[in-house]
Order: structure tokens, then C-alpha cells, then sequence
């Protein structure tokens, strides 16, 4: 299960493990190394046997989207996905919601979207659609098309994208985002716009949906209990008995009781400038949050960096315009020079940024002014 589908990616996985096949409804791919691509007809036939599956069978190799760096695979063994099911239902659905009709956005390949939209209608009354749409009146036209009561598996870059699409009203149950940090703004906003309870997931491809919140009326996440977590100062780890091994989170938690905690950021989010420590992720929620923003990203190009840099989707936004509204809120050491307007940020389908791509925009970005300011200089003489 790819982090994305790109070539490059395809193909190293090709090349590390031996005799694959894709399975799918066409080919993805043209790599070298992958034997077929395998079709699958659908089939009105129900009359199929269920397996008996060893709790020790190997069922997946997931990787982590490689959003702080390389993805990594976390091997997934049948005990892991079917304890973990259960208890993500339990933390998650309403007792007294039966028979819900689930759409995702986001891809099956990913845990969130395996964990949602395959493990979910395994083990409680759900029905899955086979839709898997992206654009926000398809989304809206996919959901309409299900029977009450609905609920929806997203990322806050695709419902941001919905709440501005003004799809019209539609009655949605559940929300689930996960992927990225969701404001409360936003929950908020969901919940009054299609009367729904907007749930979001804190988790991690190593150990799948370890908490929740009610973002709209909560800050803190309620720990599953299938889990315990063990604080210092140097880490967080995850402990559950149907996890293989233990788990290092890359974050920054506080414990407030009663099995919650507060998320402060990841370990990758923090940042040294002229002596002031600060968060990438509270950079990137208030560029995120200014008026005309459409999509942006607040990132340290290198290690060597002595300041900050930004690439930012605002079509009726100058640069200028962006930082001003930056200045109020933030450390002078963290405003990101330069800022780069870009027409669109290179999001995985899951609404994840990887930080190699970035870099490899921002450098393509700058090279690409530093030539336009060549020719303007050239044509000036």
C-alpha cells in the first residue's frame, strides 16, 4: 500500500519487492519489475465463503506518507487490523447509529482510509460506497445518492475545499477528518452547515486511531482505551496489546487526565531562529487561517536555514499582503522570507504535504524568479 502513486515511488517499490502485481480497476503504473495488472470485475454474487484468517497473517504493508521525510513501511498483521477495528468502532460511532452508509475521500492504500473504509463494514452494520470522489460536487452528488443516516471519511483539505464549494444543504451524520490538524472554526462551520458531529482522528500508520475529539466543543483528545501512553521529555510511547511492538510517537503531548491529553506539535515542527524556539504547525494554521488564502505551507528549506520560507496559493493575495497579516500574530524571527505565490501545493490524497516535494517546488520556484529577474535585467540594458 503506497504512500502515492507517483513513478518514482511505484518503482522502488517494484524493484524492493519481488513478483508484484497491481490490483485495481486499470493500470497505474508502466514500472519495470511488476508482473500484471490484475482487474477486478465486480460481482452481484454475496454467496461467498468467509475465510478463517491466522491472527499472525502478514495482510498489508503500509507506509507512512512521508510527510517529515522518507515513507517507511509498518507491516500489518491480521490480530493488529482486527482488534484495531474494533476498538476504533467503539471509540468512534454512535450506539444508537445503525446501518450507516460511509463515502471516503481518501484512499483505501492509506491507514486512514483501510482503517474506515475496508475494516469498518467488516466488523459493524456499515455499507461502504465504491466512490472515492474528489471534487466537491461530486462528493456532494455521491453523498446525496446514499441512504440515511451518512457518514464521511475526510481530511480537512478536502472539507475546506467542500464547505467553500456552497454545495447547498445536505444532511450529513458523521464527519471524520483526520490527516492534519482541523480548526475549531471549521468543525464548527461543519456541523451547522449539514447538521452533522464532526470527529477528528489522532493517529499514525505505526499504530492506527489512537484518540478523538469533538473539535467544535473540545481541545483536548480522549484517549482510546485500547491504548496507554508513557510521557517524558524525550518521547511519547504508545503501548496496546495488539500492537506488535511498541510505538515512538514524533510529538509533543501533554497529559490533562482522565485519559486525555493536548497535542503541542511534532518534534519536526519545532524550530530554532536567533535564539526563539517556535511551531511550524501554529505558523501554517494561522497562514492557513488569513482571508484569501486558498492553501500554504510554512516550512525550513534546509537545516542550514537561517530563516523560514513559504509557499502559498492566494490568487488575489500579493506577497506583501500575506506577511502584513502575518506580523500580528507572530515573532518577527518567524516570518517566512521569501514567500513564493505558487498556482497549487502538491498534496498527496490524503491532504499531506511531503517534505521532499516541497523542497523540490520551493527550488524549482526560486530558480524559476531568479531567471524572470535575469531576463527583466537583460531587457532593461
Amino acid at each position: 500500500m503506497p504512500p502515492n502513486k507517483q513513478r518514482q515511488t511505484l518503482q522502488s517499490l517494484a524493484d524492493k519487492y519481488a513478483g508484484c502485481y497491481t490490483f485495481g480497476e486499470a493500470s497505474v503504473i508502466d514500472a519495470e519489475h511488476f508482473c500484471s495488472t490484475i482487474d477486478i470485475p465486480l460481482s452481484d454474487n454475496a454467496d461467498v465463503p468467509v475465510p478463517e484468517i491466522e491472527a499472525n497473517h502478514l495482510c498489508a504493508i503500509v507506509f507512512t506518507s512521508g510527510s517529515t521525510g522518507t515513507p517507511t513501511p509498518n507491516n500489518k498483521y491480521w490480530e493488529t487490523l482486527r482488534v484495531g477495528a474494533l476498538s476504533d468502532i467503539e471509540l468512534l460511532m454512535q450506539d444508537d447509529v445503525v446501518q450507516t452508509s460511509l463515502l471516503a475521500t481518501v484512499p483505501a492504500q492509506h491507514m486512514w482510509g483501510l482503517g474506515t473504509s475496508i475494516l469498518f463494514p467488516l466488523f459493524c452494520d456499515m455499507a461502504v460506497s465504491h466512490h472515492t470522489p474528489f471534487f466537491p460536487q461530486d462528493i456532494a452528488d455521491a453523498l446525496a445518492a446514499l441512504p440515511e443516516p451518512r457518514a464521511l471519511v475526510s481530511s480537512p483539505v478536502h472539507l475546506d475545499a467542500f464547505l467553500r464549494a456552497n454545495v447547498g444543504r445536505l444532511k450529513i451524520d458523521q464527519i471524520f477528518s483526520a490527516t492534519a490538524p482541523m480548526s475549531a472554526d471549521m468543525a464548527r462551520e461543519l456541523e451547522q452547515r449539514f447538521s452533522a458531529r464532526v470527529i477528528e482522528i489522532f493517529g499514525c500508520s505505526e499504530a492506527g486511531i489512537i484518540a478523538r475529539r469533538y473539535t467544535a466543543s473540545e481541545t483536548a483528545w480522549q484517549l482510546s482505551t485500547m491504548f496507554s501512553v508513557d510521557v517524558n521529555a524525550e518521547r511519547v510511547l504508545i503501548q496496546a496489546p495488539h500492537l506488535p511492538e511498541d510505538v515512538i510517537l514524533h510529538d509533543i503531548i501533554e497529559l490533562v487526565g482522565d485519559g486525555q491529553f493536548r497535542w503541542l506539535g511534532r518534534h519536526q515542527d519545532m524550530v530554532n531562529i536567533a535564539g526563539k524556539r517556535g511551531s511550524l504547525a501554529d505558523l501554517n494554521h494561522r497562514l492557513n487561517e488569513i482571508p484569501g488564502v486558498v492553501d500554504g505551507v510554512i516550512f525550513m528549506p534546509d537545516e542550514n536555514s537561517g530563516r523560514l520560507a513559504a509557499l502559498v496559493v492566494a490568487p488575489d493575495l500579493q506577497p506583501s499582503d500575506i506577511l502584513e497579516k502575518l506580523k500580528p500574530g507572530i515573532d518577527p524571527a518567524f516570518l517566512p522570507r521569501p514567500l513564493y505565490k505558487v498556482p497549487m501545493l502538491p498534496r498527496q490524497e490524503t491532504g499531506k504535504l511531503a517534505r521532499k516535494i516541497v523542497v523540490e517546488l520551493f527550488a524549482q520556484t526560486k530558480r524559476s524568479r531568479t531567471l524572470d529577474n535575469e531576463d527583466s535585467a537583460d531587457n532593461s540594458g
